[in-house]
């Protein structure tokens, strides 16, 4: 029994640790990489042209750069709507979501023959991959539509969803493995009390019905610690769910005011449920 006491302050604390784990202090600019993502795009059609060979692949190198960056950032233009002129403008686009290259182009040989003649002029056609950074709003406004409500409901249903729903998958794995483990102990070790219950009335002397009443006793006790520690687990898992979701709230709140008040139409909703949980479960200080 004092092992069974001594793995249930250790899984307890195990779960604690992993939840109440400081989080990365988080900075808020775009080129940092809580937000941002990297991507190779390839440019088949990088042109360059210049009076020289290597002026003319200088500049097809630059041309990939820059559709490159034009190419990585084009889906998000029906999620910004500041415009200029009535017209959004790629330069407008590449600086709102700090889109930048990162490393040179990788290019192929350059083709030189295109059935012109652009003489004095050499023109280079090139094959070009870049490396492209930026602000991923794909996964922003992903994020910015979760609530605490739904980490909660999901951590409710299953231990450890929430979780998962936060992208906190070693803790969720963590959260999971721990309540549903220690239900599944409990309920195998619960399912031998009535053998030894029988055992126990069987008894032939006083000597082996005492160790048979044990071995029943102890069935049920380690049965009833480990539903307690499955059951206080999922109660965790179900309040750090919320928790964890509003922390992320705050910091994507924070990214929305600095960088795109007014371009991205966002207003947080409290919901009800949130309220309650806000003004009912924590202390009043």
């Amino acid at each position: 029994m004092r092992h069974v006491i001594r793995f249930a302050a250790l899984t307890l604390t195990v779960a604690g640790t992993l939840a109440a784990a400081p989080k990365k202090n988080v900075d808020l600019g775009l080129d940092k990489e809580y937000f941002s993502t990297q991507k190779n795009v390839r440019v088949r059609d990088a042109i360059g042209k210049g009076r020289s060979k290597e002026i003319a692949i200088q500049n097809a190198k630059i041309d990939a750069h820059r559709k490159a960056l034009e190419r990585s950032v084009s889906s998000f233009r029906h999620m910004i709507t500041e415009t200029k002129d009535f017209v959004l403008t790629n330069e407008q686009l590449i600086a709102d979501v700090n889109a930048k290259v990162i490393d040179e182009a990788r290019c192929n040989e350059p083709k030189w023959d295109h059935g012109f003649d652009f003489n004095p002029f050499h023109v280079a056609v090139m094959d070009c991959t870049v490396t492209v950074s930026y602000f991923d709003l794909d996964f922003f406004t992903t994020e910015i539509m979760k609530t605490a409500e739904g980490a909660c409901i999901r951590s409710i249903v299953l231990s450890g969803w929430g979780q998962i729903y936060n992208k906190n998958y070693v803790t969720g794995t963590a959260m999971a493995l721990i309540t549903y483990g220690s239900i599944g102990y409990g309920y195998s070790r619960e399912t031998k009390v009535a053998g030894a219950r029988d055992e126990y009335k069987s008894a032939t002397n006083s000597a082996e019905a005492e160790r048979k009443y044990k071995e029943m006793r102890d069935h049920q006790e380690v049965a009833r610690t480990m539903y307690v520690i499955g059951a206080l687990t999922w109660a965790y898992s179900v309040w750090e769910a919320f928790e964890d979701r509003e922390r992320a709230d705050d910091v994507l709140y924070q990214v929305h005011q600095k960088y795109f008040k007014g371009k991205l139409n966002y207003e947080p909703d409290i919901s009800f449920f949130q309220r309650f949980m806000m003004q009912n479960t924590r202390p009043k200080w």
